[in-house]
This record gives C-alpha cells, sequence and structure tokens, in this order.
C-alpha cells in the first residue's frame, strides 16, 4: 500500500485518498463498489491525526531523529542504486496539478534515480485535492512573501 501525503510539511499538507491502492486496486473505489460507507469527516481525521503524530513524537523523546533518519537512507539508497522509485520530495512546484503564483517548493511524488529528481510522478488528483495542494502552496507563497527574500 502506498498513500501520499503532499504539500507543505505541515498544518497545510494534502492527503491523496484518491491514489491509496492495495494491489493496484484503489481503495476508495473498492470502497464504493462493494458499498462500504465510510465518511470524509473519518478521512480527514486519519489525515489530522498523522500530522499531529510528529509533536506528540517530539513532546515524547524531544526528537524525530529516528524518521528521519529512515527517511534519509531510503532516499539515498534509490539514488545510489539508480532504483527510479517514487518518492514524496521536496521539488519546485509551479505549474503541477496548477501551482502557480511563484516559486515555491512542495512535497510531490516524484521518482528519483542516480540524477536525483528525474521528474514529478503523474499522480491522478481529485479536483478537491488540486485545490487543496494550491492551497497548501500559497501559504508557503503568504510567508515567503511576508519574509521579503525576493524570491
Amino acid at each position: 500500500m502506498i498513500a501520499y501525503i503532499v504539500g507543505e510539511h505541515g498544518d497545510s499538507s494534502v492527503a491523496l485518498w484518491s491514489s491509496i491502492s492495495v494491489g493496484g486496486v484503489p481503495v476508495l473505489n473498492f470502497l464504493e463498489k462493494q458499498q462500504i460507507a465510510y465518511e470524509k469527516e473519518t478521512l480527514e481525521n486519519i489525515h489530522k491525526a498523522v500530522v499531529e503524530s510528529a509533536y506528540e513524537v517530539i513532546s515524547l523523546k524531544g526528537y524525530t531523529s529516528w524518521a528521519i533518519g529512515y527517511s534519509a537512507a531510503n532516499l539515498a539508497r534509490s539514488i545510489l542504486r539508480d532504483q527510479r522509485k517514487i518518492h514524496p520530495v521536496s521539488v519546485l512546484a509551479k505549474g503541477f496539478y496548477g501551482v502557480e503564483g511563484g516559486d515555491v517548493f512542495l512535497s510531490l511524488p516524484a521518482q528519483l534515480g542516480r540524477g536525483g529528481v528525474l521528474g514529478v510522478a503523474n499522480i491522478h488528483l481529485t479536483d478537491e485535492e488540486a485545490q487543496r495542494l494550491r492551497d497548501s502552496a500559497n501559504t508557503i507563497l503568504e510567508v515567503q512573501a511576508q519574509l521579503n527574500l525576493g524570491i
């Protein structure tokens, strides 16, 4: 199972529920076809719990170094072995999924290999997910504007 969280790393991040699949079968489509009810609010609460789990780890341990180390090793392995695997990494997001308004770097699913980022994966987003990603980009763009970095 692969589930992506994209956008800025924090409160305006976006869970791509529409892209989650198990054994190649999209989970939300499976639930609908099997007439298994799920509520959007439940999905939002799961995403909120994921975002807040970092704060919980920090409050309990004071840091999240194991997760960071594991992620860095995983990224390095893909690059050094030229695996061309998809990872959510920060890339220049302008022009992807309708993100406009300036140069902003966001976490997006990107293919990594010996040359670094080989390209952003073309993952289908629902209209709502794409809008939430654009909102996440605007959150970062607003902070950049406040810092007056000339970006």
